[in-house]
């Protein structure tokens, strides 16, 4: 994988110079940086920090440890500067051409939408680099998921829900909406029994519209036509 990857960066290293007219009798001589890709999925767990390793990877091999310059493309993240660490270097040890950078992300302001964090190299003297990796960040439920999918009726002023737990407290809810024609809701819950109840002021439902609730890939409960009000209990344990 390292023989791969190193053959790669030389590859772009080379058309990076032959597209400037300029003519390399020797590619050990090309100063070349790169993270591992241009894009990553960093999952972070709910109301934690989550921790990983991004590869750095270099045309040369050198005999002593070697640091690059790393920083935050602010103008292009949308993540909380107080959710993250990111070193300001990376090193790569002697005698390889691989670094690792640790970067540290907490569940701050993620949402459900994701947030990016936009890393680059420091330009230096000499040193060509490569692309900036962007790192797409979502939170990741470590209990059990469960997916809220609503395809609102031409009403969706009516509808709203609620979610209980196994003594009737309502631990989450949502509606009455404006102007929306779809809804998709994740809870994140730990093992046990929960009840859903879908709400219409109307008293006619939100058919045509339809609503699922799904664990594990499959429905728990699927349905659109009721009355005033429905409720599906279910129990979820992971």
């Amino acid at each position: 994988m390292k023989k791969i990857t190193f053959l790669l960066l030389m590859t772009l290293s080379l058309f990076v110079f032959n597209s400037c007219g300029d003519e390399v009798d020797n590619t050990e001589d090309i100063n070349y940086v790169s993270f591992e890709n241009t894009a990553y999925t960093f999952g972070v767990d709910l109301a934690s920090t989550t921790s990983r390793d991004i590869k750095v990877y270099t045309t040369q091999v050198s005999g002593s440890d070697r640091t690059f310059n790393v920083k935050v493309d602010l103008t292009k993240s949308t993540a909380d500067p107080a959710s993250y660490t990111v070193p300001a270097s990376v090193t790569i040890p002697a005698n390889s051409n691989v670094g690792v950078l640790p970067v540290s992300i907490t569940d701050l302001n993620i949402g459900e939408a994701g947030k990016k964090l936009v890393l680059v190299f420091e330009p230096a003297e000499g040193l060509l680099y490569g692309a900036p990796i962007t790192l797409n960040i979502k939170q990741v439920c470590p209990l059990n998921e469960v997916i809220l999918t609503i395809n609102f009726d031409s009403y969706p002023d009516e509808t709203s829900w609620k979610l209980f737990n196994s003594t009737g407290a309502v631990i989450t809810s949502g509606g009455p909406y404006d102007g929306q024609t779809k809804l998709i809701k994740a809870f994140c819950l730990a093992n046990g029994t929960y009840t859903f109840t879908i709400y219409d002021l109307y008293g006619d439902g939100i058919a045509p519209g339809t609503y699922q609730l799904v664990y594990n890939g499959a429905a728990i409960k699927a349905g659109g036509v009721f009355g005033v009000s429905e409720s599906t209990t279910f129990t979820v344990n992971k």
